[in-house]
């Protein structure tokens, strides 16, 4: 789906951040279609995802709800979104999901080189590809890159750049570790795909360059 397409970052950061969608298709496999849903989100579980939501349910991993809670949200029609921060994670649930063969439609996203190779790898081949054609319009008015590459994992804008700048200043002077403030990041995000575990290396990497003027 495009609202995971405009992720912005480095090639190294971005080769441990990628997507998978299931979505079940009205007029063809919605009815009936929840115990395919559960069982391809639990073979996701077994392959480890960085995060995950349901649209039955709407709140991602780090929103206090367990991962049972999330299993039976599922109804007909579920979509399900996750990522996770390995290629090699990615590719175990594909395989997966590809033995279980439930006829379920699933999108993958992530830089265009590293999933054909993935899909190749596994046997698949994909029908359809949507590509990011980059920002357009007036550019000036959007936060700086190093804060872009946060608040483009939300692909619902619902983490805010004051929120990333919050979360900098907090863990800059000590009062949250980078995860603590990578689980921070990913609470208010609606669509399940912020990535805290790059958002936790994303933060290491940036901490020593910033300064701190209000505690």
């Amino acid at each position: 789906m495009t609202h995971s397409l405009h992720r912005e970052g480095t090639l190294d950061s971005l080769e441990r951040d990628l997507c998978l969608f299931i979505y079940p298709a009205r007029g063809f496999n919605y009815a009936g279609s929840s115990p395919k849903v559960r069982h391809l989100m639990e073979l996701v579980y077994l392959a480890g995802p960085s995060n995950m939501i349901v649209s039955t349910l709407r709140r991602n991993l780090y929103s206090g709800v367990t991962p049972d809670e999330v299993l039976d949200s599922v109804r007909d029609g579920a979509r399900v979104y996750c990522t996770f921060n390995s290629r090699e994670k990615l590719k175990e649930a594909l395989i997966r999901i590809k033995e279980a063969d439930e006829g379920i439609s699933v999108v993958v996203s992530g830089l265009i080189d590293q999933i054909r190779e993935i899909a190749n790898e596994i046997g698949l081949n994909p029908h359809t590809i949507n590509l990011s054609l980059g920002i357009h319009g007036r550019t000036g008015r959007l936060p700086p890159p190093d804060i872009r590459q946060f608040i483009t994992m939300c692909g619902h804008g619902m983490v805010s750049p004051d929120l990333v700048r919050d979360v900098i200043r907090k863990v800059k002077t000590g009062k949250l570790s980078c995860w603590e403030g990578s689980l921070t990041l990913a609470e208010p995000c609606t669509c399940g795909i912020y990535n805290p575990h790059r958002s936790a290396e994303l933060l290491k990497e940036l901490i020593p360059l910033y300064t701190v003027t209000r505690w």
